[in-house]
């Protein structure tokens, strides 16, 4: 199959931590099929340096669409993001117009991707498969009626990683018999279990110490000042917190090691140097990076109220108020000082078998060419 994948989140040489789920999805996909993704990046990205770090080996045929970027403004009553939105279309239609041959199928992650393909859909006769893994929808409810109609028309099926994502698809009025869960899922073959000491010892810890983990943007929907202000109210010396990721500023502390986003490939190592992995998310689609603290046998402490609940079982770490300060604190000061219960959930996790990459990849191929129109 000739696949087109279009996505705005995929790893690049300046930014080689963005979209690894992305990559290592189409990565599999490239096994067996002839692959080409299309990944608009902002214009003004392009001044930026580049990584020291690749994001790793590419097999697929990568189109870098630049386009020029308003951020999200209200100007007297004109709201900048159509013009990005515009600018994005155009890009995006140019380098279509310049592929040397038409896709079987186009494969778009996210609505918002989706967008600037539709009139080339349309015009060319594609089947069109939308990946839905939003935390949110709110961008989408923002898009002119008349093209959230011509989506509604256009898609062939849609991959929701969650029930919530199906059940929240369908209550913005998109058809339930065109959907499909397929949770996200890990490279198991480089997310697994590692000499855990060894790892301690390259981010500068010891054995004594109880190293915390947060992997993700440093938003106040991913909560990491809510594990800071957690940690800073056990007041315990051994209690370390690294977080890996990029935004806003975090609270000052003299406990925190903050690290940059890096490429899937460096996570593994820093995974295993965890004792827990902390998200008290507010809300998620289906979180990769609990997926990865899971794969490398690390307990994780989430949120209830959210899809998280459907991902994380209590053999595998503890469901809390991701807005309870004390309740985060509590759920460490047990993992801490209840060893027994520390133990049976590295042990459960490490005898679980983990949902590969490679085996979602084959249900979303199987997904896809149902759709294909098989000549000859």
């Amino acid at each position: 199959m000739k696949i087109l994948v279009v996505s705005n989140n995929y790893p690049s040489t300046r930014f080689p931590g963005c979209g690894a789920f992305v990559y290592n999805l189409v990565q599999e996909f490239a096994k067996a099929n002839q692959v080409t993704v299309i990944a608009p990046e902002k214009a003004h990205d392009a001044f930026k340096p580049k990584a020291a770090e690749s994001y790793g080996n590419e097999v697929c045929t990568v189109l870098r669409p630049k386009h020029l970027s308003f951020s999200n403004k209200k100007i007297l009553g004109f709201n900048t993001v159509s013009l990005t939105r515009y600018f994005t279309k155009k890009a995006v239609s140019q380098e279509l117009s310049n592929l040397e041959s038409k896709p079987d199928v186009v494969y778009c992650h996210f609505l918002i991707n989706a967008v600037p393909v539709l009139d080339y859909v349309e015009k060319n006769s594609l089947p069109l498969v939308i990946a839905s893994g939003e935390s949110a929808y709110s961008d989408w409810q923002t898009q002119p009626l008349a093209t959230q109609e011509k989506l509604k028309k256009l898609a062939s099926h849609f991959v929701c990683v969650s029930e919530s994502n199906k059940e929240r698809l369908i209550k913005l009025g998109f058809d339930a018999g065109k959907m499909t869960v397929v949770p996200n899922a890990v490279n198991t073959e480089l997310f697994k279990p590692l000499d855990k000491l060894a790892c301690k010892k390259k981010l500068g810890y010891s054995e004594k110490d109880f190293v915390v983990g947060f992997v993700g943007h440093f938003i106040e929907r991913k909560g990491p000042n809510r594990v800071i202000q957690a940690i800073k109210q056990l007041n315990n010396p051994a209690i370390k917190l690294v977080c890996v990721g990029a935004g806003s500023e975090l609270e000052q502390n003299n406990f925190t090691q903050v690290i940059p986003p890096v490429p899937n490939s460096s996570l593994p190592e820093i995974f295993n140097a965890f004792d827990v992995f902390c998200l008290p998310t507010l809300h998620e689609g289906h979180c990769n990076a609990i997926e990865e603290a899971k794969a490398c046998a690390v307990p994780v402490i989430s949120s209830l109220g959210t899809s998280v609940e459907l991902q994380l079982t209590s053999s595998e770490g503890v469901l809390i108020d991701p807005k309870n300060i004390s309740a985060i604190a509590s759920a460490l000061s047990s993992l801490i000082e209840c060893e027994g219960l520390y133990k049976q959930l590295v042990d459960g996790l490490s005898a679980g078998k983990n949902y590969s990459i490679e085996q979602r990849s084959q249900k979303i191929l199987n997904i896809i060419s149902q759709f294909v129109i098989w000549e000859g």
